[in-house]
Order: C-alpha cells, then structure tokens, then sequence
C-alpha cells in the first residue's frame, strides 16, 4: 500500500524516498530491456519510469495493442512483468500528451486528421518540437481521452501495487506548456462561453463588470476573450483573464482525474510542470513560478495531486543554483499541505548532445534537490533509445546524453547516480521523514508572476524586476547567504498562515490588491516582521491608488530615480538596479538607507509591536557586498542563518525531530572548505565541527551530512564530515562504509559506550568525552569501512 503523510511517501507503513529513472521501453527492442533494468538496479534506483504513449499503442483507430501484437515495443505488459522481476516499482505517466520528442506530442496522428477541431497549429517556435496546440476541454478530444483511459488503465489497475508494482500514475504532461510558448489561448467556441462564465461568478452583475474595467456591455454574451495579452488594456481585466487560464487549466485536469477516478486504480497522481529555460549553456528556472502559477487551482478539485518540476539547468554551478530552491519552493507552496514534492525530470541527461552534461553537474542536481525539499526524483533520460521512423520529431536519434546508452552502456555521469543511490538505500526513508530547516519566509505575490499570455512594454518592465531583483537578485542574495526560506502565498494565506512566519520578505511592486494590502498590514499589527523591496504599493490591480498598507506604515512615496543609483549606509555607498525610490515618513520611522541629499530611501518602521523593513532600492547580486547587505538587513529583522559555514558554501539542513541531514554544496569550479556552526537536530545548544581541521568538498561537488543518526545496533551518529553510504550491523557492533575525496581528513562522532573501532581493519585512535567518542582518519578516495567493536 502506498499513502501520502507529512510531506512524504509511505510504502508498506514504512517512509520511502522515490528513486526513479526514466526508461522507455518503447524506444529499446524487448531483448534490450533487461539489460537496461539491470543498470536501473545497479544505479540503486527502486523505481523506473515512462511515458505510455496514446499514438504508439492506438496507432490506428480504435486499434489498441498492449501486448506487442502488432509491435514487440507495444508489450506494455510484458515490459511490467520485467520490471517487477527486477524488484523495481514503475510510475506509469498514462497521458494524453506525453511530450517527449514525439511527433504531435504522442497525440495519434489520425485524431489530429480526422477530428481537426481537437486542436489548432501553432506558430513554429525555433528548434523546439512543441506546436501541436490542443483545446484541452474540447468534447471530441475529451471522449477520445476518455476512451484512451477506459482501454489503457485497465491495464496499470492490474499491475498497481501491491498486486504489482505501479505505485504512482501522471496525467498528461506539463500541460499548457506549449499553449505558453506559443501565446497561444484556446479561442474556441466552448471555452469562450467558459470565460463568460467565470466573469458572471467572478463580478455577478454585468453592472460590476463594467465598474472594474470601465467597460459599457448590455450583458455578459457581448463579453469575449482578449485578442491579444497586450498590456494597453485594463490591467485588472488581463490578470482576470490569466486567472480564468489557472480555472480552465484546473478543469482540464479534473476532467482527466475524474475519468481516472472511474478506472479504480486508485494511486496518488502526478502533474508535471514545464520550469527550466535554456540560456545558452545553462538552463534557468526564472520562469518557473511563473509556469507553476498556471497550476495554482488544480489542487481546489484534486487536493492531494502531487506536483513535479522538470529541473535541467544544463550546466549547475555558482550562477544558477539557487534556481533549484526557487523552483522547490514555488512547487511546495501551490501542493497542499502533507503531500510530498518531487521532481518528475531531474536532469541525467541532455536532449541535445551539447553543452555537454558532466558528473559534477548530476551529483550537484540530485543532492541539491534533495535538500530542497524533495522526496522523489525521476532521473530523465536515465536510458536513451532510438525512435522508429516517423515517431520521434527529431528522427531516430534519441541518446540524450542519458545516463545509459540505448546499447546499456555506462556514461560517466552513471557514477554519481549509484554513489546518490547508495545514500538512498541506507537513509532514503529516514531522509524522506525529514523537512528542510527554513531561517524566513518569502512572500510570493501571485498576480506579479501570472504573465503567459501577456506582451507590452509594462510586462517587459516587470519581467526585468523579476529577472533581475527577485531571482537574480532578492531571492539569489538571501539563498547565497544561506538565509533558507519557504514560500507564502500572500494573496491566499490566511492570516492564521502568515502569522506563522516570524518574518516575511516581500518582492512588491508598486500595485497589489487591497485585501491582500489589508492582509499584510494585519500581519505587522500581530507582532509580525516584515520586509518590502523594492517597492511599496501605491496601487490596486486595476492600477488605481490605493495606500492601505503605506498608510498604516505612515511612509509615502516622494519620487523614483533611475539615475545615478548609488543608496548610502552611514557614509558607505551601494549600487542599486532599476530604480531608488525615495520616502516621506512618519516618527515610528528610522532612516536606514538615503538616496542623494539624505532622502530616506530604506526605512525601519516600528509598529504595534511588529516591525517593517522597506527597502526602495533594486537588488542585484552585481558584487558580493550585495550579500553582506542581506546579511545587515537579516540582523534589522531578527534574521540569521540557522546553519554558518565559510568559504560560499550552500548550507541546506533537512531535520525530523532529533535527527537530520546537512547538504554542503560548492558550486565553484575550485576546492572549498569549512568549519560547521549549528544546532544539531534534537539538540538545543550550538556545536562547532570538526573540531579537528575543516570540511573540505572538491570543485562542483555536494556532501550529504548524517547528523544524530540512529545506528541499528543501539548507538548514535552524531555527526560525520564525510558521507557515509553504508551501515550494517554485526554480532557485537557493526560498521559504518564511508568514501571522500583523497587525502582529506574525515572526522565523526559517535555517542556509544565502545572505545574499539577500526578503518579497514585497522585501530585508530579515540577521544572520549561524556558518553561520546571522536575519530578522525584520513580518506583515500575509495570505501573506506569504519568497525565499531
């Protein structure tokens, strides 16, 4: 039996990190199916993963093969026995859209020529596969899905677990994803009768309607979509019509899950989110709450839908990393509370043979993953495999630089895959139990991000502040600082919710809606911190003034620079970016930063015992001291890292009660090294380790940290500078496998009663103190096992 608690999976009663793998066994002949199985188990995957694409087993009309009557590549069944044999669970991604390189998306060919009216072409959008646009909710396309579901879930309720070993299903397939890339809507008949509908339950009077947009319709039958996302329009009838997407979405799904519900297979489901970018070599994730907002309803039909990212950043270093967090965060705000997220494609392969996908970069990806927050990875590609003719939109060709070659040969990134599965199969459910350690919280104001369809000079504008103040810069700086937040839906928390955050840090533009204006000014009244950066809004949605949350701050808006963009603290100058906005202010207001002529530009602003930081100044991490502002500006608000390392090393800690993890990530492209100051998990006191030498991590590489451990023969773990990826218990005692980088001192802690361990069979020297002992020994880049006797 598999459920869904606190945040993570639990299979057969016991909690169960997903190591998955994406194979498709219908790009491999069958004899090629063990031997890629075979590399699965090797890697220590526990499950493997695949499209079941609708146009590959209903190739014809009517005509569905299961069982490799028609194809040997169609024994969908036959390939489920082989995967049970092998001792893998399997998550089956049923459609209708899979995506994947497919012609049309693996929508079959003859809907798409017979039933034109499913679907409209798009514009071709350069190099991309991607331009078969369907009209989601169309009633054709509909009853086909639905006769695609009554004919192929049969088949994954036989082999569901615990009968087999399906243990989760994905509907579709990063929906709306190439609608956002084209700016394509669905302009058709039905769905412009829907939008009508979701006016009259929005606004009830036409009479209200008009009042919003300024508009003269004699009734809501005159109403049709916008032509256009240009942003001449009324600002409140655009994210009107963006959140009617996130409805029309939502429904779209619904209606897939609903016809699941008839099935009776009765697994958890998964969406998948279309998030990373390419940028030249590296892959970004700044349009990923973006993307993730197009979500935002879905969990309001289906509340434990399981979210997944797609995470392929290309080249993972110092630049792009704290994308990974950003993505996590949005993902885990949008899914309802205790179900778990995961990432449905982390990058182990590469569509395209270049640039070129290194180990480095599929280590940094899963550890980094994993300390953000996930509890289940599928690995995509981990096999690559060839199409046949006319299958594939780019030919027959599908490597993907996988982990796995289509002939079952090993690539070098393979390595870091079976090093990530060891750490699995030691600690992946005590992982799996824990949550990661948040120092604040970022909140996220919807209606900035909510743009897919929106064009003009306005959303250029707050694409840029986006870009380069919140991701690039707000959101980067606080990650860099190891500052590690979650996300909070502003405009739906209650203020029940918000109040559960000690501090909150606001990316605000100079508009946002009255209640959720009111909602913040609540926040600060009940004792709460907050900070605004880099604007404080003026304005509503309908870009009318409104100053509720100014007002009760006392704090005005005097004038904006966008010139010489130098702020002061004391008599130090800092650039900023975009823009200086500088301040009028009442007398609970301190100065803390000024523009040219000492006008106030950063206020402290104390308030019925609550505090607002307003910051008027566009952030970039342009220079490091960027950073050691976001620092300064923590220590204002009562905030610091939980976790203080050295050197520019990431700190992320996962904890569950009294024991945790620590993931130590150097993204650089040289050595770094550390001291590590935090209180451990269970304990209340602060510890400093090693107390011998430092942590040291070779270039582009992450260090998964035990931390009060329970060992299986009556000890505990409470803390190890080195990785251990083994632990077995013996007769008297038992054993601890490590491995770290050659030559680096390795230092652990144990509270037992022992004083006998020995390194590969040779004693070592022990301090004892207080029921605990400390060993340090060198590593020699291989296994190493520690016995404890």
């Amino acid at each position: 039996m598999i459920e869904l608690k606190d945040y993570h999976f639990i299979l057969d009663g016991k909690p169960f990190y997903v190591y998955s793998g994406e194979l498709h066994y219908f790009r491999m002949p069958p004899a090629m199916w063990d031997v890629h199985l075979r590399r699965a188990k090797e890697a220590g995957l526990n499950t493997v993963s695949s499209y079941i694409p609708w146009s590959w087993h209903e190739a014809a009309e009517g005509q569905f093969d299961f069982t490799g009557k028609t194809h040997p590549q169609r024994n969908l069944v036959g390939y489920l026995k082989k995967v049970q044999a092998h001792g893998l669970k399997f998550m089956a991604r049923v459609g209708p859209v899979s995506n994947a390189e497919m012609v049309n998306e693996g929508i079959p060919g003859w809907l798409l020529d017979n039933y034109p009216e499913v679907f409209v072409r798009g514009k071709e959008v350069t190099n991309l596969p991607h331009v078969t646009l369907l009209s989601y909710l169309n009633d054709t396309f509909l009853k086909f899905v639905g006769r695609w579901y009554e004919k192929v879930l049969p088949v994954v309720a036989q082999y569901r677990y615990p009968e087999g070993n399906i243990i989760l299903v994905q509907l579709d397939n990063e929906i709306g994803m190439v609608h956002w890339l084209n700016k394509a809507p669905d302009y058709s008949a039905g769905t412009e009768k829907m939008y009508r509908q979701f006016l009259q339950e929005r606004y009830s009077s036409i009479e209200a309607l008009n009042r919003a947009y300024g508009t003269s319709y004699a009734d809501f039958g005159e109403i049709a979509q916008p032509s256009s996302g240009r942003d001449d329009q009324p600002k409140n009838l655009l994210w009107d019509w963006m959140n009617f997407y996130q409805y029309y979405y939502a429904r779209y799904f619904n209606s897939l899950y609903e016809a699941y519900g008839k099935s009776g297979v009765g697994l958890p489901v998964l969406a998948n989110i279309p998030q990373f970018y390419d940028f030249d070599v590296r892959g970004r994730g700044v349009f990923s709450p973006m993307t993730t907002m197009m979500f935002r309803d879905f969990r309001l039909n289906v509340p434990d839908v399981i979210f997944g990212g797609a995470y392929q950043m290309r080249r993972l270093d110092y630049e792009n990393y704290h994308d990974i967090t950003l993505t996590t965060e949005v993902v885990k705000m949008v899914t309802s509370p205790g179900i778990p997220s995961v990432c449905a494609e982390l990058q182990t392969g590469i569509m395209r043979d270049r640039p070129k996908l290194y180990p480095q970069d599929v280590e940094l990806n899963l550890k980094t993953s994993t300390a953000s927050g996930l509890n289940a990875v599928n690995c995509y590609m981990f096999s690559g495999g060839k199409n046949l003719p006319e299958f594939g939109a780019f030919g027959t060709y599908h490597e993907w630089q996988s982990a796995v070659s289509s002939k079952g040969e090993k690539r070098e990134h393979f390595e870091p895959m079976a090093g990530f599965g060891r750490l699995i199969k030691t600690f992946g459910g005590l992982i799996a139990q824990t949550t990661k350690r948040c120092d604040t919280a970022i909140g996220f104001y919807p209606p900035i991000y909510t743009t897919e369809y929106l064009t003009g000079p306005d959303i250029e504008r707050w694409e840029w502040d986006k870009m380069q103040l919140f991701y690039d810069g707000l959101a980067r700086l606080l990650q860099i600082a190891n500052i590690n937040f979650t996300f909070v839906d502003i405009q739906r928390a209650s203020p029940e919710e918000l109040a559960k955050q000690r501090s909150l840090w606001v990316f605000s533009l100079d508009f946002m809606d009255a209640e959720t204006q009111k909602k913040l000014a609540d926040y600060v009244a009940a004792g709460g911190v907050l900070i605004l950066n880099p604007d404080i809004p003026v304005k509503d949605l309908a870009m009318k003034k409104c100053t509720i949350l100014a007002d009760y701050l006392s704090v005005g808006v005097e004038s904006s620079f966008t010139k010489k963009l130098f702020f002061y603290i004391g008599k130090n100058d800092y650039l900023a970016q975009g823009r200086i906005t500088a301040f009028s202010h009442g007398a609970d207001a301190k100065i803390v930063a000024t523009y040219a002529g000492g006008k106030p530009c950063g206020l402290n602003v104390s308030k019925d015992g609550g505090k607002a930081l307003i910051l008027g100044f566009g952030l970039n991490h342009m220079f490091d001291y960027h950073r050691d502002l976001i620092l300064e500006f923590a220590r204002m608000a009562g905030v610091k890292p939980s976790v203080k390392v050295d050197d520019e090393i990431s700190a992320i800690a996962r904890s569950a009660g009294s024991h945790g993890f620590l993931f130590l990530g150097n993204f650089h492209d040289t050595p770094r090294e550390t001291k590590v100051r935090m209180v451990l998990p269970g304990e209340t006191r602060e510890s400093v380790f090693p107390v011998s030498g430092k942590i040291k991590l070779h270039n582009r590489s992450c260090s998964v940290l035990a931390l009060n451990v329970p060992l299986p023969w009556g000890d505990k773990l409470r803390y190890s500078t080195v990785e251990i990826l083994e632990i077995k218990k013996a007769a008297k005692g038992g054993s601890i496998t490590v491995s770290g980088c050659n030559g680096c001192q390795a230092e652990m802690e144990i509270i037992t009663s022992r004083r006998k361990i020995s390194v590969d069979g040779k004693s070592i020297p022990v301090k004892t103190a207080a029921g605990r002992i400390r060993v340090n020994f060198v590593l020699n880049g291989k296994d190493q096992i520690i016995t404890l006797l």
